[in-house]
């Protein structure tokens, strides 16, 4: 393990403990939009892999020359990886979102009833 890595996890340890009063998901959404991330990270090595691999295989059939081959299969695949990446990403944020009782898939922020504080009730 390098040190740059044991002080990230240190790092983070530390942010998440710091914020577990006020957010007790927190943990839950760091974990999840990792795991968005990786899968993202996922998505353009083998969308990648996988456009080199058909255009090299269908040379012949293709308008453009095999030294286009790279910059096609980047585009596709940061194509791919964006869009993989963006949905998690929302799923994380609104399971984040639930979790904190902020606001649901059924039942959205602007829906939901003003709850009045104890304070103000008995002003």
């Amino acid at each position: 393990m390098s040190a740059h890595y044991v002080l990230s996890m240190i790092n983070h340890t530390e942010v998440i403990n710091q914020y577990k009063e006020v957010f007790p998901a927190f943990r839950g959404y760091t974990e999840c939009m990792s795991r968005a991330f990786l899968t993202g990270l996922s998505a353009f090595s083998l969308a990648f892999g996988g456009t080199y691999i058909l255009q090299h295989l269908m040379h012949k059939q293709l308008p453009f020359g095999r030294k286009y081959h790279i910059l096609t299969s980047s585009v596709v695949a940061c194509g791919v990886a964006y869009q993989v990446t963006s949905m998690r990403a929302k799923s994380c944020q609104e399971g984040w979102m639930a979790a904190e009782d902020k606001h649901t898939f059924l039942n959205p922020i602007h829906e939901r009833p003003v709850l009045v504080e104890e304070d103000e009730e008995t002003a």
